[in-house]
């Protein structure tokens, strides 16, 4: 978003008037001449350029509009802006403590939908690269683009070719790891890079720095034969796909207190009917048993449990790891080919043997190493919380797999054991998708009669998160201390991120800044 736009209040394209000459005025190991030593031409010359700098800086401001600024004023970080040198689509960026996107939804490159890591939640974005490339050594140049590590990431639709899809690097204080995110219909990420138009396949390449769009399909929508054999949505009902790829940075954190769901900073705004309320809840406390749901108060919440929320989860040990990658992998980018491959080498596909995010991704077997089964009742788990010891069996679909695993991780969270726990040498891999949001027009999309219900109003200009963390309890202090020490302490909630992403839809964007 930093790329052939006018300067904003957050931004300075100009190269004098970088983070450190604009807001370190003093960060200076220089030291500054004697008044005795300075000639008055010295003096003039250094004048004349402090006049030009001050008019520039003049200039940029009006250029500024009135909404954007109110904004920066008021919800500016002094550290963010001060304490660090920000360069522009690198992480920090001047918009990423921001509460809100700075640029207008007609500068967004994924327009109605932007991606940005949620403001102040610790998150840090190590790069962008494609599925096929390895970390670090294959992160893209950002420049022309329109995408920013620091507050705008891309989202796939769906269409990309293979290896092509687009993931996230990124690192909190608890886990590092990467995030490939897919929404149905979504313009692509790089549609509108070097002048390509819209397209429903797009091959994107590195040449001398730059990045190059070249299409593989002649219209906006593609073919219907082009949809059955690429479109990762083609035959199914979702319309949101996000799988989180990582490892724990930090020991003992049990997985029954591990959330994931919605939480906003702000009271909803005009809620549907009563009975559209109850029947949302109805649905989702039926995906999800254990729902912590709270609609009223300042900071209404939607949370369920991580590991029983996400549809699919695979825990491979560091050596199990390392030992696939020393081989060769099969890849499979859709269900016929995972379907066809099953018959052959029913195991492998079954157990996720392939590494890529943008391939199919199966519960494993239960009695496979790659099983929370396997955690759960070899941790002792199962029998603290009256869980049968014998594993299901084999046989079952991925489908009853998954539904073993949700029942005895809600069992783990309702009976509050802090078992088993995840383990800093073990690669994690968490899918979920849903069905319920249609993107398209912003959405709760349920059956007839109550039909799409509009999120715009609701949200109140917030934006819908993507988010995991870490659920405590701590006692904190209270009062003025002249109290006992039970008297003067309380249990406070607290969560800290495993990761958290912001999903903003341009109709939300009149009322974050009305509020702002």
């Amino acid at each position: 978003m930093h790329d052939s736009e006018p300067a904003t209040a957050l931004q300075f394209t100009e190269p004098h008037l970088s983070a450190a000459t604009s807001f370190q005025v003093e960060d200076d190991a220089t030291p500054s001449p004697s008044p005795e030593s300075e000639s008055p031409e010295t003096e003039t010359e250094t004048l004349t350029a402090v006049e030009i700098t001050l008019l520039d800086l003049f200039d940029t401001c009006t250029a500024i509009s009135d909404r954007v600024r109110l904004s920066l004023l008021s919800h500016s970080n002094s550290n963010s802006l001060s304490n660090s040198v920000i360069s522009p689509h690198t992480f920090p960026c001047r918009e990423t403590h921001a509460p809100i996107p700075q640029s207008p939804p007609s500068k967004w490159p994924q327009r109605p939908m932007l991606l940005r890591p949620t403001p102040d939640t610790g998150m840090k974005i190590l790069g962008m690269r494609y599925s096929s490339s390895e970390s670090a050594t294959g992160y893209l140049p950002l420049p022309g683009t329109g995408f920013c590590l620091g507050c705008t990431l891309p989202i796939n639709n769906g269409r990309e070719a293979k290896g092509k899809c687009l993931v996230v690097d990124f690192e909190s204080d608890l886990f590092i790891g990467t995030i490939m995110l897919r929404i149905k219909n979504l313009r692509g990420a790089f549609e509108n890079v070097g002048g390509a138009e819209t397209t429903e396949k797009s091959d994107v390449t590195i040449t001398t720095g730059k990045i190059s769009s070249s299409s593989s399909s002649t219209t906006k929508r593609g073919d219907e034969e082009n949809n059955k054999t690429g479109n990762y949505f083609h035959k199914r009902k979702r319309t949101f796909q996000a799988i989180v790829r990582g490892h724990f940075k930090q020991p003992n954190i049990s997985m029954s207190e591990c959330i994931t769901g919605q939480i906003f900073n702000k009271p909803a705004g005009k809620l549907p009917p009563r009975i559209v309320v109850k029947g949302a809840i109805s649905v989702i406390s039926h995906l999800a048993p254990q729902l912590q749901a709270r609609l009223d108060g300042d900071r209404p919440r939607f949370l369920s449990p991580l590991v029983s929320t996400a549809q699919s989860v695979i825990a491979r040990r560091k050596a199990m790891t390392e030992e696939k990658n020393d081989g060769k992998d099969d890849h499979h980018d859709d269900d016929d080919y995972a379907t066809n491959k099953c018959r052959n080498n029913n195991e492998s596909i079954q157990n996720n043997e392939s590494q890529s995010l943008e391939d199919v991704i199966h519960e494993p077997q239960p009695s496979h190493p790659t099983s929370l089964l396997q955690t759960v009742i070899h941790s002792g788990a199962a029998s603290k919380a009256g869980i049968s010891t014998t594993l299901p069996s084999d046989s079952d679909n991925v489908a009853a797999r998954t539904k073993h695993r949700k029942r005895a991780f809600d069992r783990l969270f309702a009976k509050s054991v802090k078992i088993p726990l995840f383990d800093t040498e073990t690669e994690y891999t968490f899918e979920f998708f849903q069905h319920l949001i249609s993107f398209e027009d912003f959405a709760l999309d349920f059956v007839r009669p109550v039909g799409k219900q509009p999120l715009c109003g609701v949200l109140n200009g917030q934006p819908l998160k993507f988010m995991a963390g870490h659920q405590v309890k701590e006692m904190r202090e209270k009062g003025d201390g002249s109290g006992t020490l039970e008297e003067e302490q309380e249990e406070k909630e607290v969560i800290k991120w495993l990761w958290s992403f912001d999903l903003w839809h341009e109709s939300l964007y009149d009322d974050a800044v009305a509020a702002a």
